[in-house]
Formats: C-alpha cells, sequence, structure tokens
C-alpha cells in the first residue's frame, strides 16, 4: 500500500471512505494518492469523492465515473459595471426558463448549479456542471477498454496500461473535457447576456443579437468585453485524467490546479464559494497539483431530507423559506434537489485552509441567487 498524503484530518474522515481509500492505495500501480477535505464515500465507485492520484505506465479510466470532464467556472463583472441589485421577484423565474434554453441537454441534477455571487468589489457567474450524455458515452468506451485488456491480460483489471491506449481515444477524450469547458462557458456567457436585457450591467444593448441563446461562445477569449461590458473568465475541472507523458494523474472530486489560476471552492448554495489559487508550487505538486472542490458532503441526500423533516424546527425551516423564498413552489415547499444541497448537508469549511496550506484566498463570495437540479 502506497502511503496516503492526507489533506484533511484523517480522525474526521467517515469510516466507510477510509475503507474505500486504503483499500485504493493497495491496488496496484498506483504511486501515490492524496486524500482532501472534502473527502466522501462514493457509493457507486470504489474510490471515495475528494481524492487524487497518481500512476506511471497504467491508467484507471473508469474512476472518474459517468460525470467525466466535470468542473466549475466563473465569470467575474466589475462592480463597477453593476447597475442595480439582483431582483429576484422580478427576474429569478425568467432566468431559471432562459437557463433551459443556454444548452442543448440541460445543467444537470445532484450538486450542479448556476449561481450569481458576489463580493465587495465584483458579480460572479458561477456554474458547475460537467459534459452531460458526452460523458456517458465516453465512460462507455472507457468501460469497453478495461474488458478488452482484461480479456488480453487474462484476468479481470480495471486498468490499462497506457500502449493499450490509441492516439484517438485520448485525443476524444481530451476534447471530451474542451466540451465541457464550452458547456460551462456558453452557460456563464448567456447568462451574462441575460443580465445585460435586463438592465443589470452597462451594456450597449442594441447590439446584443436577439437569438443570442442560439449562439455558441466557445470563441470568445477569457477575458474581454462582450457588448461593453468587461469580463474575466476562469475554468477548473475536478473529474477527469490528465495524460502527462510518463505521469498519469487521476482526479474524482479534487480540483486541478494550476500556476496563477483562480479555481473555485464551492460551499453550498446558503454560504457561497471559496476563491483560491496555489500558492506554494512545491507544496501544491506534493499535493499532486490538486485541492477539495468543495466543501464535502455530511449528509448523503437521503439523510438531507431525513434531517430536514425530522431535525430542524419548524422555525428553522420558515428562515430558510424566507431566505429562498423564489425557490418555492406552489404549494410553498422546496423541491429536494434544493434541500439536498442547503448549508446543514454540508461540513464546515472552516479548515479547507487549514489543512490545505499551499492554496491562498484570493476572495469569499456571498450567494445572491442559485439555479440547480434541472433535466431537459
Amino acid at each position: 500500500m502506497v502511503p496516503i498524503g492526507f489533506y484533511c484530518d484523517p480522525d474526521g474522515i467517515e469510516q466507510n471512505a477510509m475503507d474505500q481509500l486504503q483499500q485504493y492505495a493497495k491496488r496496484e500501480h498506483i504511486t501515490a494518492i492524496r486524500a482532501f477535505t472534502d473527502i466522501h464515500y462514493c457509493a457507486e465507485k470504489a474510490l471515495p469523492v475528494g481524492v487524487a492520484f497518481k500512476t506511471n505506465d497504467h491508467v484507471y479510466p473508469l474512476i472518474t465515473g459517468k460525470d467525466i470532464g466535470c468542473g466549475v467556472m466563473y465569470l467575474r463583472i466589475g462592480k463597477e459595471n453593476w447597475i442595480k441589485p439582483f431582483d429576484k421577484n422580478e427576474h429569478f423565474r425568467a432566468l431559471e426558463f432562459t437557463h433551459q434554453k443556454m444548452t442543448d441537454d440541460g445543467l444537470g441534477g445532484g450538486n450542479h448549479f448556476l449561481s450569481i455571487e458576489e463580493d465587495d468589489n465584483a458579480v460572479y457567474i458561477i456554474c458547475h456542471t460537467g459534459t452531460r450524455d458526452r460523458g456517458i458515452a465516453l465512460y462507455q468506451q472507457c468501460l469497453q477498454l478495461t474488458r478488452d485488456y482484461s480479456r488480453e491480460s487474462g484476468r479481470q483489471v480495471e486498468y490499462v496500461h497506457k500502449d493499450f491506449l490509441q492516439q484517438e481515444f485520448i485525443s476524444y477524450y481530451n476534447a471530451t473535457l474542451q466540451f465541457g469547458y464550452e458547456r460551462r462557458k456558453d452557460f456563464c456567457i448567456k447568462t451574462l447576456i441575460f443580465l445585460q436585457n435586463a438592465n443589470y450591467v452597462t451594456a450597449d444593448k442594441q447590439a446584443i443579437r436577439k437569438d443570442y441563446l442560439l449562439a455558441r461562445y466557445n470563441q470568445l477569449p477569457d477575458n474581454g468585453k462582450l457588448y461593453g461590458t468587461p469580463y474575466r473568465l476562469e475554468d477548473s475541472i475536478h473529474n477527469h485524467i490528465r495524460f502527462n507523458g510518463n505521469e498519469i494523474l487521476h482526479r474524482k472530486g479534487s480540483t486541478e490546479l494550476m500556476a496563477s489560476k483562480t479555481v473555485v471552492v464551492p460551499f453550498s448554495m446558503s454560504r457561497g464559494s471559496l476563491l483560491v489559487q496555489a500558492a506554494n508550487g512545491q507544496e501544491a505538486a506534493a499535493a499532486l497539483h490538486s485541492c477539495a472542490h468543495g466543501a464535502g458532503r455530511r449528509l448523503s441526500r437521503f439523510d438531507a431530507m431525513k434531517y430536514w423533516k425530522t431535525v430542524l424546527k419548524e422555525k428553522q425551516r420558515k428562515q430558510y423559506r424566507e431566505q429562498f423564498s423564489e425557490l418555492l413552489n406552489r404549494s410553498g415547499d422546496f423541491p429536494h434537489g434544493y434541500i439536498q444541497e442547503f448549508d446543514f448537508a454540508y461540513k464546515d469549511a472552516s479548515d479547507l485552509l487549514a489543512y490545505q496550506p499551499y492554496l491562498k484566498k484570493v476572495t469569499q463570495t456571498r450567494p445572491v441567487v442559485t439555479i440547480k437540479f434541472t433535466e431537459i
């Protein structure tokens, strides 16, 4: 078993997740493995969420599950270009309806979201989503690869030697990651245009194309102006494999860190997000250029519903209804997908920087409005 690098409190890891982690550390060809503050049990796969590991000449193509290429992008607008606070009563439903037309296959369920958040100096459009059907199709290819390699090896394995992979597969894998980036970019850019049309940011509204929801914006620069509004985009992914010559990095729910790049670590829809950079290159390298991709679930989705119904007092539930009144349905209830993402379902994130000292805080945002759990 390779030594496990803990960038979290080992005593705070739930036993079933620790069991998964220790079993995976015994697997063949793994040369380094790291666990981060958001580590939690994954019922679908043998590896917990919140882990990164390294191999040299073998690939574990199934570890990410079907959500290959999932990540988080933010678009920053300086408050000098912001005209007025977002009016939930006037525009939440319109934004919720409009975002369903921004891409062909939707935002996705679970913890995927599209949000508007802010700090004292800027407003952030943040999108957490993946590659959807294309990622599922790629996973099926990965599954077939392991079956074919197992057949050639004469025994059942979950890995593939890198020489078994054709360049066509690696190119398609990387193109799928790029596809996820482009999907997140469409959500962020089109949300900016929605805000421009609704007079929230300074813009040349006359220049905005009427059919902007049908357009693709993947060729726009990550820093620039759109219809007169300056913006900055940065993206990160946390569910993928990186083929870097003799070093192959696997990340399952751990965010990729790159020098001088800012990444988003979402806390919860009622707590906002943390934006960080790698402050120490050597320490980041020791952490496999990875960090937590969120606060980490404290309660499963089933247990979150149970907590909502049996542990919270009615006074506390009322406070949530007042804070997120725009999310209530006609019966005055929250859809389950929102309840499962409230702050009580997630870990306290105060130890995120303490256990990952190679991270530098850029800013922490406050939530303004969140859209999530949509399928098309």
